[in-house]
This record gives structure tokens, sequence and C-alpha cells, in this order.
């Protein structure tokens, strides 16, 4: 009788890094009938205390007052109980072990809708198989007694969505408002390869990335890093939020085109990829990364070597590099930026070639760290492509300088400016700084210094 609901599934895929059963290397999509399909109806002994408040379609909201989960799936199931009033009843079943004065300071503080009983002698437990909390179960009464249609384990935030969804199978698009999102799971329900693909990028983990860098309350930051901010979206400090990442709808728009609403995905790329956030981005650029089936091509070792180079933030940053140019060298870069220049001498950078001892010094695997390029763009495949007496250069850090020595603005040089734009330095720097080479560098402490002398 228990059957895990493609959504829920596909939850656990993104949230503990295992490939869904059923997805293959090669698969094109995702089978959607399968998440619009009839499920076959299971008979469902109730117990008498359950069956007397069941006498049309109703969700059993199976929780335990003081699980975290079932806290954090609360106001899910009261939205879900509003949006199908007059659809489906929905009734409250707490735990055999929940304590009667948890459940109605619970039903008080979340303010539950429904009627709520216990499952004392967990008659309902055993008889549909349950072994955690929450779980939301779909049954109907029919001649002989009840039946069990569908059971949606784990219930999460967000799946009141899907609920909702296969409520209306005949015309499943009537379940998305206008403007609302409804969360990455929702989206995998049907997009199930596109979902895996998206999880292998770096915006699914856009997130993470500010909360392990103590940034996750910093509005500068957040906004570009989480789906639908200030719209109705997440909410800051929802650390658990399905729409935190940049998720399907931060492209595609709420409910994706499914809402009555088409959004162009690729006019929201520079509403967070500008100057101060991306170097040289281009939506042309940009674009061959995002590809709906890359899981399509990978089997499943190489899909948990992909999520754990990300975790550990170890994946590859394509886009991370300067726009093409040609560099002219730091000695130019003095006539206008003296007290500058001086102190770049002065330091370790400018003097970086000399730390390389022996052989190291014709390798191209080093110098590429120790010496700045002639120009910026693809990366020099032999010795002659770096400027090797200069160190590593005022270039290597703020870019080709030609077209900004010709005509010096801000606009065309990366520089340090009253707010440094972290997000790009950061990809500059760690270029060479990565935790193989320099496992204890710092980009706070660095920045500081630099700012001592630019």
């Amino acid at each position: 009788m228990r059957r895990l609901s493609v959504a829920g599934l596909v939850s656990c895929v993104l949230l503990l890094g295992a490939v869904p059963s059923g997805w293959t290397p090669g698969q094109p999509g995702a089978d959607v009938g399968s998440v619009l399909a009839e499920v076959e109806a299971k008979p469902l002994a109730l117990p008498d205390t359950i069956a007397q408040r069941v006498s049309g379609s109703t969700l059993l909201y199976y929780f335990s007052p003081t699980c975290p989960h079932c806290r954090e799936t609360a106001q899910s199931i009261v939205k879900l109980a509003s949006d199908l009033e007059g659809r489906a009843d929905v009734v409250g079943v707490a735990s055999a072990a929940s304590d009667p004065k948890e459940v109605s300071a619970f039903v008080e503080e979340f303010e539950l809708p429904f009627e709520v009983v216990q499952d004392t002698d967990r008659a309902l437990a055993r008889a549909a198989g349950l072994r955690s909390t929450p779980v939301v179960l779909w049954v109907e009464p029919v001649a002989q007694g009840y039946e069990l249609r569908e059971i949606f384990a784990p219930f999460y935030r967000g799946a009141e969505h899907l609920v909702k969804l296969r409520f209306s199978r005949d015309n499943p698009f009537s379940s998305f408002e206008p403007g609302v999102y409804t969360g990455r799971h929702t989206c995998a329900a049907c997009h199930q390869v596109e979902s895996m693909s998206w999880s292998l990028t770096h915006h699914s983990v856009a997130y993470a990335t500010l909360y392990l860098r103590n940034r996750a309350s910093d509005l500068a930051c957040v906004g570009c890093h989480v789906t639908g901010m200030d719209q109705g979206g997440f909410e800051l400090g929802d650390h658990r939020s399905p729409l935190s990442g940049v998720t399907c709808e931060s492209c595609h728009g709420p409910g994706g085109p499914h809402d009555g609403e088409r959004q162009d995905a690729l006019e929201t790329c520079t509403e967070c990829h500008d100057r101060d956030h991306s170097l040289a981005f281009t939506v042309e650029a940009g674009l061959p990364h995002i590809d709906h089936y890359f899981a399509s091509t990978l089997d499943e070792s190489e899909v948990k070597a992909r999520w754990s180079q990300l975790a550990r933030g170890e994946a590859e940053r394509p886009l991370a590099g300067f726009a093409e140019g040609k560099n002219i060298g730091s000695s130019v870069c003095r006539d206008c930026h003296k007290a500058e220049w001086k102190a770049w001498r002065k330091s370790p950078h400018a003097k970086s070639m000399d730390s390389l001892e022996g052989e190291d010094a014709s390798r191209v695997s080093c110098v590429r760290c120790h010496a700045t390029p002639m120009a910026a763009g693809p990366e020099p495949e032999a010795l002659e492509g770096f400027q090797r007496s200069g160190g590593v250069g005022c270039e290597s850090c703020h870019g080709p300088g030609e077209t900004h020595a010709a005509s010096p603005t801000a606009d065309n040089i990366l520089g340090l400016g009253s707010r440094c734009p972290e997000c790009v330095i950061e990809e500059v720097c760690t270029s060479c700084h990565d935790k193989d080479w320099d496992p204890k560098w710092d980009l706070q402490l660095r920045l500081e210094t630099v700012r001592g002398y630019h």
C-alpha cells in the first residue's frame, strides 16, 4: 500500500544524493504519464475513531507534534486544506507516542483548521505500514469500507502542490495559481531528468555557498542565490526552503508556463549575472552550460562524483574568466596608479616567479599561477604565452588593460570600488588560490590587505 510519490522520490534524490530508481542513463525525458496516472487503490482498514470522520475524499495528515519535519510542513497542510476545501476534507492523526498536551499545543500554534485525533493503538500505522512522520494518505469511502488511493511519504514542504496536481489529473495545470511559486520538487515530479541535470549545476548549490560563507543574511547577496525573493517566493533566513538555490522558477517564472504566464528564461540571466557578480558574462557564453538533459549522458558513478565536487566546491567553473583582450603589462598601470603599483612591486605577487625553482620555472602548469598571460582568453599552452618577468601582475586580477589604457573608465576594467564585487574577485583569486595549493587562503583577509594600498 505504501507508495512514494515521484516528487517525494526526487526530493530525496536532491537532498540525500541517490539516483532515483527508474531513471537510467540516456533517458531523454521524464515519464509525465506516471505522475498523472491513476494509482491502484488498496483496501484500508481504518480504526473507528478515524473512519467515522471519513465521509468523502479525505486526506489523513499523520504527524508527531515534536517532529521537526512535521513542524516544518504544518503550514503546507494548512494551505492544502484551504485549497482543497469542498473537494476533500483533512483530518489530522497524531502518532501513538504523541503527548496529548503537545498535540493541543501543536494545533494551537499552527492554527490547524481541521479536527485532530490520535492513533492511540497504532491501528492506522499498522494498517498503512507507516513508520515515520509526516505522511499524507488519500483515502476514499467505498461500499466495502475504505480505500487508500495514494500515500505521500514523506510529506515535505511544497508537496501540497503535487497533491493538488493529483486531485486535478484531468486538468492538472488548474492547480497552478498565477504568480505562485511551487518549488523545485513540484517541477521535478514531471521533469525528472531536467531536475537531475539541474542538481549537477552550480545553480543548485547557489544558496549553500552563501550559507557556508555566513552571508545567508546579506540582502546584497541572497536575492541572486534563491528563487523569488521579495516576489512571494523565498523568505530571508528560511534555510530549508524549497525555493533556496537558483531553481527552475528563477528562470521560467512561478509555476513555469503552467500558470498561464510564459517568461523568456534567457531574459532573466542578466538580472543576476551583471558586472558586479560575473566576469564578462554573456548569455551566449552561459547558455551551453544550461543543458536540461545533461544527466542523461552520465552513469550513476559520474552523477555521484559531480554531486561530490559541487558539495566540496571543487566543480569546474567554466565561466570564471576575463573577456578576451591583450595584456599590456603592469608598467603601463604605473602612470596612473603610482601608489598601487609601488605597493604591488613589494608584494609576493610581483616576485611570484622567483619562488619557482628548477624545472618548475619551465612548466606551464606551474607558471600559469606565477605569471600573467600575454592575453586574456584561452589558457596559454606554451611558456611564450606568459609575461614571466612581471610575475602576477595587475592584469591577472583586473583583466586585460589595453582598452582601459586607451580610454580609462570604470566600465572597462575590474576594480575594487566602494563595494568590492566579491563574487567576481573570488572567481579570479581561486583560479590559483585553491584548496590544494593554498589551503589556508582567506579571501576576506587578503581583500583587507589589498584595500590597504588600492
